[in-house]
């Protein structure tokens, strides 16, 4: 049967014109990405949770591999996975809320809410929307890695994150480049932070996780152990080791939280119904605002003789032990969240699989 040419609404502000309506995937489709899966998960390449929904809906949720390699616990749709920089948009949003609130613009400078930001040219330089679309030129922060040990047990709190870097000027001449890094976020946090008058966590628990519903969504010690918290590893000095070795404590503005990836779907859809944000914020949010970012989120696949329907929005992360990839195609109203414990391009393969099929 031929499919209907129609105009289609826009979910979250993203006009389409005369739009091919999609229909959702079908058990041979699901059947192909559950192969695909399992292929990558026997050749220990993926682990972890793939969630497919059009409109909303979900159409399959399915688990794959060991919830920790050196156990036969293996993987459920209700374990927990690290998100990696999946969280940074917990931060856009808790930034844009502030934007909402008339507490800030996009153009608002560091240093109208940091008042004792130590690099000047920082402070006076870069503003909210450099800092969300990675032009400000923040850098990198020193929290990864085995060399940065020392830093970890250190820096506690954001404000002990803003000080490791904060004399430090912007890298190039804010708004001149795109260089994504995780330093930006922390300036937001800690902004967010100020504006608020409550901690980084306690306000994104309390007006994110909370309100869109996400009851499995935390800020979690990366030495935590339970049994719904999936375990990554690395290796260091060619031994396996829990990935802790490498990484930040705890979540913080950066990612790192973690998730089921049912909550990552109503955490979409919180977004999608104006939950969490005014539905014209929320639209130039996931615009694209500079080659592959929105405010804050990923906007990517647009341009001269980019069909319509590869637009999407939603963010990824990967670290050591670490793949996420949170994606929505709003002119086709796909949805994929795919979470691992496995390091990344696994979860990236798994998330473009189906789209493409069904989109070639």
């Amino acid at each position: 049967m031929s499919l209907m040419l129609t105009a289609v609404l826009v979910s979250a502000g993203q006009a389409v014109m005369a739009s091919e309506q999609q229909t959702a995937p079908d058990t041979i489709d699901l059947a192909q990405l559950d192969g695909y899966a399992l292929g990558l998960a026997d050749a220990g390449q993926f682990a972890g949770v793939v969630l497919i929904a059009q409109d909303g809906r979900i159409l399959s949720e399915k688990a794959y591999g060991l919830r920790d390699e050196t156990t036969e616990n293996a993987n459920t749709t209700s374990t927990r996975f690290n998100l990696a920089s999946a969280g940074k948009m917990f931060t856009a949003v808790a930034v844009l809320q502030q934007i909402a609130q008339g507490k800030l613009s996009l153009d608002t400078k560091v240093g109208a809410v940091l008042k004792d930001y130590p690099n000047k040219a920082f402070a006076d330089g870069v503003s909210v929307r450099q800092l969300l679309t990675h032009t400000a030129g923040a850098g990198d922060i020193e929290l990864f890695g085995v060399e940065n040990a020392a830093n970890r047990e250190r820096v506690k709190t954001v404000a002990d994150m803003v000080a490791l870097h904060g004399a430090r000027p912007p890298a190039f001449i804010p708004g001149l480049e795109q260089v994504y890094g995780n330093f930006g976020h922390v300036v937001l946090g800690r902004m967010v932070e100020v504006l608020s008058g409550e901690d980084f966590e306690t306000y994104v628990n309390r007006h994110i996780f909370t309100p869109a519903g996400m009851r499995h969504t935390a800020f979690v010690d990366c030495s935590a152990r339970s049994a719904d918290l999936a375990v990554g590893y690395v290796s260091v000095d060619d031994k396996r080791q829990v990935n802790c070795a490498t990484l930040p404590v705890r979540g913080f503005p950066p990612g790192g939280q973690v998730s089921t990836a049912a909550d990552m779907l109503r955490f979409v859809q919180a977004l999608q119904a104006g939950k969490l944000l005014p539905p014209a914020l929320f639209a130039e949010a996931i615009k694209t605002q500079r080659e592959f970012m929105g405010l804050g989120f990923f906007a990517t696949g647009y341009g001269p003789g980019v069909p319509a329907y590869e637009f999407r929005w939603g963010h990824g992360g990967n670290a050591d032990g670490i793949c996420a990839d949170i994606r929505t195609y709003p002119n086709t109203g796909e949805t994929y969240i795919v979470l691992s414990n496995r390091d990344a391009p696994g979860c990236f393969a798994v998330a473009n699989f189906l789209h493409k099929q069904r989109n070639p």
